[in-house]
């Protein structure tokens, strides 16, 4: 799996997919996430008011799946240390078929050495709220 995504092809996907968004790439981040036991790299964009996540596929070098959510669908945004990672939780205004809000829960990795998201990170850590 490869940790050196360029992040211009993320910001050129990323403006595909949601036109007209500012792109600062102050606020560039890689999740890894493990679905159905198979890990899966995201890169990711947070700010106060917008979120956008798109699949990296790593055999093609692009990006798919692209996800967005703006302040009107963002209840609340933290971050939580875990051992290898934090976790950037985002509660929403969406809901599930049976009612129950949308939660998403995003692993961004400590231990990854890309330099962007390492900078980001410390970045991101200063503007959301870190909860215990």
């Amino acid at each position: 799996m490869s940790i050196f995504i360029d992040r211009n092809k993320f910001k050129n996907y990323m403006l595909s997919e949601v036109p007209g968004i500012l792109y600062d790439e102050k606020k560039v981040l890689l999740s890894i996430n493990t679905v159905k036991s198979a890990p899966k790299m995201n890169c990711i964009y947070v700010s106060r008011d917008f979120f956008f996540a798109a699949q990296y596929q790593s055999n093609f070098d692009t990006f798919s799946k692209g996800f967005s959510l703006n302040k009107n669908q963002i209840q609340k945004m933290y971050l939580k240390d875990k051992m290898m990672s934090t976790q950037l939780i985002i509660e929403t205004n969406e809901k599930m078929k049976d009612g129950n809000k949308i939660i998403l829960k995003m692993n961004l990795p400590k231990l990854n050495r890309t330099p962007w998201h390492i900078e980001n990170l410390k970045r991101i850590r200063t503007t959301l709220e870190m909860v215990k």
